[in-house]
């Protein structure tokens, strides 16, 4: 696989996981929000909402690099199967 291929698929999983992210940490911001964790407008809400944020993307951003081994060794299943 070329490099500008590669570039190009992280530069897209990287754009997902921040979508991904910015959707996970809404509803979880407005879940504590719900359980009375964090008011609107307050710290609170917005560390919850950081917090939340950051952890999705690094953990997103991470997959390739975890699992590129994986990724690498992966054989198709033969053609007669």
């Amino acid at each position: 696989m070329s490099t500008l291929r590669v570039i190009a698929y992280f530069a897209a999983w990287l754009v997902a996981s921040v979508m991904i992210a910015v959707v996970a940490a809404i509803i979880v911001v407005e879940v504590a929000r719900l359980a009375g964790f964090a008011q609107s407008g307050t710290s609170t809400y917005r560390w919850v909402l950081n917090v939340t944020f950051f952890v999705v993307v690094v953990a997103l951003v991470a997959v390739p690099f975890v699992f590129r081994e994986r990724f690498n060794r992966y054989e198709p299943p033969p053609a007669g199967e």
